[in-house]
């Protein structure tokens, strides 16, 4: 079994990661490299103004973490075996596991490990299959250089995922991958590296679960890069579940070649601060991407996400539609950026995100954005953020019911538009279990409780609508508005 490294980050730590792992000289250099890179790059503060999501990153003590511990293969624990059945992908084609910092399970279905598919930790395809790694290992989709936090993580990954998928072979039952971590004062280091050959498809599921004890804080930084070549599909969905004690960086992108689409589902429920970017590289003509977002925040949660549309090719479409409710003291700062190269004509684009608050102490911003170079352009964004709407809620409560349970059924009516945009129905159940869950504290066992109470009271037009603006919501509301 590896050893744990000592604690802090430094050069030598770097070397001896690499040593214990006993990697090929190309990958200790990109390390290396990597290091340099987070040396001498400032930590984002972001901007005057905003709601110091980025400022509280940058004061995190990453000096007080273990930047790996090892977990030996073997007997999955039951807190682990507990959390893969409420994750409700019991038809599956494959499972990969990753235990603090080792991926310590694996499988596949053997009819389609015949068919050349790839399944594995990515430790071991950069032994046994470095050509794809060392072409699509932090060049491209993420660079290394992104950020000083995307440096740290190149640096010092330690574990992942590696998919992939050969030329026309379609992957019908979803993957499954989990991320489980419970060691205090880690820093887990996990990356995920998606490959889809030509015509191909595949859906491919992760989650992120944390039980970090005794109050001590830990970081989990994860990268996924997805390549869709020429007309692959790619449905990649991510579930964030992480406890108060763990902070959570994330960094996730698509590379699309021409007529390629990959299709990013993210709900984020958990983690003490969440800095996640996302992006979409739209570089072949006729590819499409969408991201479908949700998250609900409570405590005193920060989240920071960003999101980015980069169409760099002819006949392009993107979209992206994200939800969220806050309550308590939490703060969410969502930047949605929709960019538009010269040459990508004939773009269409699409950007509209929407915050419901519960409680007058929870903060929100929202900023879409636009950046149009071509003129052959269809493009919108738009945004709102508020708090609930105290006449929806008066509706309800005059029929008999209790405002808990009003707001229960406002929340379910503002995230059910977005949650049909999932594609696995097992995922739809388990968010609005997990949502029904945040807002009353219980957990519900059967999967129909949320339709039932929306079509008990025949709930209508209470999605961004239950967003009121100085109590005034159709006056108020930012409209989206058309490039």
């Amino acid at each position: 079994m590896l050893n744990a490294l000592a604690t802090g980050f430094t050069r030598d730590a770097v070397v001896e990661l690499s040593r214990q792992r006993g990697e090929p000289e190309w990958m200790l250099q990109k390390r290396l490299e990597a290091w340099e890179i987070y040396e001498k790059t400032p930590a984002p503060l972001g901007r005057r103004g905003d709601l110091g999501t980025l400022k509280a990153l940058a004061n995190f003590k990453f000096q007080q973490l273990n930047p790996y511990v090892p977990t030996e293969e073997g007997t999955l624990p039951t807190a682990i075996e507990q959390s893969l059945q409420e994750a409700l992908v019991n038809e599956r084609s494959g499972l990969i596991v990753q235990h603090n910092s080792s991926v310590v399970h694996t499988e596949l279905v053997e009819e389609l490990r015949q068919q050349g598919v790839i399944l594995t930790d990515l430790a071991t395809a950069v032994r046994e299959h470095p050509e794809l790694v060392q072409q699509h290992f932090m060049t491209n989709c993420v660079p290394v250089d992104a950020s000083k936090y995307t440096a740290l993580h190149a640096a010092f990954w330690s574990a992942g995922f590696f998919l992939y998928v050969p030329k026309e072979v379609e992957i019908e039952n979803p993957v499954l991958a989990q991320v489980w971590l419970d060691a205090a004062s880690a820093g887990i280091f996990s990356h995920t590296l998606i490959i889809a050959e030509e015509q191909s498809s595949v859906r491919f599921v992760q989650e992120y679960v944390s039980s970090v004890a005794n109050g001590q804080p830990s970081l989990l930084s994860d990268v996924v890069e997805v390549y869709a070549k020429n007309e692959a599909r790619v449905e990649f969905s991510n579930v964030q579940d992480l406890d108060q004690n763990t902070w959570n960086i994330t960094n996730k992108n698509a590379i699309y070649d021409k007529d390629g689409s990959v299709t990013f589902v993210m709900a984020d429920l958990g983690a003490k601060l969440s800095h996640a970017t996302i992006g979409a590289g739209l570089h072949g003509n006729g590819s499409a991407g969408e991201l479908v977002g949700v998250f609900f925040t409570d405590h005193d949660q920060r989240y920071s996400i960003n999101t980015l549309s980069d169409h760099a090719a002819l006949s392009t479409n993107a979209e992206t539609l994200v939800k969220g409710v806050l309550t308590d003291e939490s703060r969410v700062e969502f930047d949605g950026m929709i960019r538009v190269r010269a040459k990508a004509q004939q773009t269409a684009s699409f950007l509209s995100a929407h915050g419901l608050l519960l409680s007058k102490k929870a903060r929100a911003e929202f900023i879409p954005g636009l950046e149009i170079a071509a003129n052959e352009v269809s493009a919108s964004h738009g945004a709102t953020s508020g708090q609930i709407d105290e006449e929806q809620l008066f509706y309800l409560m005059v029929r008999g019911i209790q405002r808990p349970e009003a707001e229960r059924i406002v929340v379910q009516g503002f995230f059910e538009p977005v949650l049909q945009r999932i594609p696995l129905e097992n995922l739809r159940i388990r968010l609005r279990r997990s949502i029904v869950r945040r807002m009353s504290g219980e957990y519900e066992t059967e999967a129909d409780t949320w339709v039932d109470a929306q079509e008990r009271w025949e709930i209508e037009g209470v999605d961004e609508q239950a967003i009121s603006l100085d109590g005034n919501p159709k006056d108020d509301e930012i409209q989206l508005s058309e490039y």
